[in-house]
């Protein structure tokens, strides 16, 4: 796994809806209906972030769950984040707002 550059960053930031780069981490607050939906989102997020092996720190205020990835093994944002974010993008998809 290799870091990606700046500009590799910001183009995957067109293709992800709502994710900014902050401190070289993806960062993306997914608000929900109300805190059962957010504990529902993250059982989802646990198998998705098994099976790539990757696992995403977050952080659930209520309705709102933070999702901040990074590679630490990398020191920043690789191609496994990008593709955890769309994937976790996908699962919200499943809620109301």
């Amino acid at each position: 796994m290799v870091k990606l550059n700046l500009k590799d960053i910001e183009s995957s930031l067109n293709e992800l809806k709502g994710w900014k780069f902050e401190n070289d981490t993806l960062v993306k607050d997914f608000i929900f209906k109300d805190f059962s939906n957010s504990v529902k989102f993250l059982t989802m997020v646990q198998p998705v972030a098994d099976s790539l092996d990757h696992h995403p720190d977050v952080c659930i205020f209520y309705n709102k769950v933070r999702v901040t990835l990074t590679t630490h093994d990398e020191g920043g944002v690789t191609d496994l984040d990008v593709k955890l974010a769309k994937k976790l993008d996908e699962l919200a998809k499943l809620f109301e707002y």
